[in-house]
């Protein structure tokens, strides 16, 4: 592993990740290859940001964890914890233009000096890294905001929920100032693909009382499946599949926005039985403070 760059050394890398453009999608390429939805592909990207490329996945990587992965966007850092590029996401709120990289990092190696049994068994750390754009001399640039080593934790066997770039992010402006992020994500277990959103609070002002910083995971939201992969069509165990749409409600006088969740498709309502699914089916998530996280 390569000695920690100096300072300099840091904000040319991030001048250079923002500015060319060749490299950003080489290492866009290889993020969506990882299973990770790169921020130069999101396709809810303000279209004012076109001439500012975001900070790339190494980059952003660097900053969190302050170690040089030589370019990659998954390497082993001390105790060996594995840090992987998951997701970018740029965004506008109150008429500033933000970024925002995240990564997850496993527990590392027992020892006596590891920090292991602080995460549930299985699941990874998300961190993240946040910049706004600015200008210097008339040139636009990207300025570090914050970054946090731990906002939450989620997935299974050391890895994270992957990333489902077939669906796009879904996003509301709370009118404090703060943003709810839905980040689409998939799994499959036991011959089920299972579609899900994770859920992020973005928090720049420091409005509310949560246990957050800057960002802080509110937890999954389920949104469909598809047995495909182990059904037998007509016989014991039918084909079934459901998609979920997801929206935002008023939640009366709580802050959070409830989030709805539609669906369409097909159950398996008994043995070899399927029904269709109505307006009925509907799910709505509310905001539970207490647990600071969503729940049916």
């Amino acid at each position: 592993m390569k000695q920690a760059m100096t300072t300099t050394t840091v904000a040319l890398a991030l001048l250079l990740a923002s500015c060319t453009q060749q490299g950003n999608t080489e290492a866009a390429q290889t993020a969506a290859s990882a299973g990770g939805a790169p921020a130069a592909a999101d396709q809810t990207k303000d279209t004012g940001m076109t001439e500012l490329k975001p900070p790339s996945p190494d980059a952003v990587l660097y900053v969190i964890y302050q170690r040089d992965g030589d370019g990659a966007i998954s390497y082993e850092i001390d105790g060996g914890a594995m840090v992987t590029y998951w997701y970018g996401y740029p965004f506008t709120l109150k008429g500033k233009q933000y970024f925002t990289g995240f990564a997850t990092s496993t527990e590392g190696e027992e020892g006596q000096d590891a920090e292991t049994g602080m995460m549930e068994p299985g699941h990874v750390a998300i961190a993240q890294a946040t910049f706004v754009k600015g200008e210097d001399a008339g040139q636009a640039k990207w300025t570090q905001l914050d970054t946090d080593g731990y906002v939450g934790e989620f997935g299974s066997n050391d890895q994270a929920d992957a990333v489902d770039d077939s669906r796009k992010p879904q996003s509301h402006e709370i009118a404090d100032g703060r943003l709810l992020l839905a980040v689409p994500t998939r799994s499959f277990n036991d011959g089920i693909a299972n579609a899900s959103y994770a859920m992020f609070l973005f928090d720049p002002d420091n409005v509310d009382d949560l246990p957050f910083r800057k960002w802080g995971y509110l937890g999954s939201i389920a949104a469909g499946n598809d047995n495909a992969a182990g059904c037998e069509d007509g016989k014991v165990t039918p084909c079934a599949a459901s998609t979920g749409t997801l929206s935002f409600e008023a939640a009366g006088q709580a802050v959070l926005p409830n989030v709805k969740v539609a669906f369409t498709g097909k159950e398996i309502s008994g043995p070899g039985k399927v029904r269709d699914l109505g307006a009925e089916d509907a799910l709505t998530y509310v905001f539970d403070t207490k647990e600071g996280r969503y729940q049916p």
